[in-house]
C-alpha cells in the first residue's frame, strides 16, 4: 500500500468513491443525495471541481492502481501573531474507505501521514464533520470534541 498524494489519474476513482459514499449516506442516514442525479454527469462535474481547486491536498491509499482510501484536507491559512508559531489550521473533509478496505487500519495509516505532513509544516489543528458512523474512528485517532464549533447555516436556492 503507497500512502500518496492524489494524481490526476486517480480523478474518477476520487468521484466514484464519493458517489460510493453518498450511496451509503442515503442508506445509512435516509438521505436523498443521488435522487435524480446523473451518475456520469455527477463524475464529470467532480473531475472538473478537483481540476479547477488544487488547493485541496488530497491523500491517498494506492494498492496497485486501486485507490482503497482517500482524505481531502484544505489549508486555511491563520494570520500572523506575535509569537505565533501555527502557519496553518487544517479541514479534513471527503473521508472514504472502500468497502473492502475497511477494518485494516489503512485510513489511520492515510491520517497519521497526513498529521506528519501537517506538523512539518507547522498546523495547529485538524477539523472535521465526522458523520454518526465515523465519530469512533475519529476518537480513536486522537480527534475530540473539546472546542465548540459556532455555526450560521445559509438557505440555498
Amino acid at each position: 500500500m503507497d500512502i500518496r498524494y492524489a494524481q490526476e489519474k486517480d480523478y474518477r476513482q476520487l468521484a466514484e468513491m464519493k458517489w460510493l459514499h453518498c450511496e451509503e449516506d442515503d442508506i445509512d442516514y435516509h438521505e436523498h443525495n443521488l435522487e435524480g442525479v446523473d451518475k456520469e454527469c455527477f463524475i464529470s462535474g467532480f473531475i472538473s471541481f478537483l481540476q479547477e481547486h488544487g488547493e485541496y491536498r488530497i491523500f491517498v491509499a494506492d494498492d496497485c492502481g486501486v485507490v482503497a482510501c482517500a482524505m481531502f484536507v484544505y489549508l486555511v491559512p491563520k494570520t500572523p501573531r506575535p509569537n505565533g508559531k501555527a502557519k496553518y489550521i487544517a479541514y479534513l473533509t471527503n473521508v472514504y474507505t472502500r468497502e473492502e478496505y475497511r477494518s485494516q487500519t489503512i485510513g489511520t495509516q492515510v491520517l497519521n501521514h497526513i498529521k506528519a505532513y501537517l506538523t512539518d509544516i507547522r498546523c495547529e489543528l485538524i477539523f472535521a464533520w465526522p458523520s454518526d458512523n465515523s465519530t469512533k474512528w475519529y476518537a480513536r485517532n486522537g480527534f475530540c470534541q473539546e472546542n465548540e464549533v459556532f455555526e450560521c447555516g445559509l438557505t440555498l436556492d
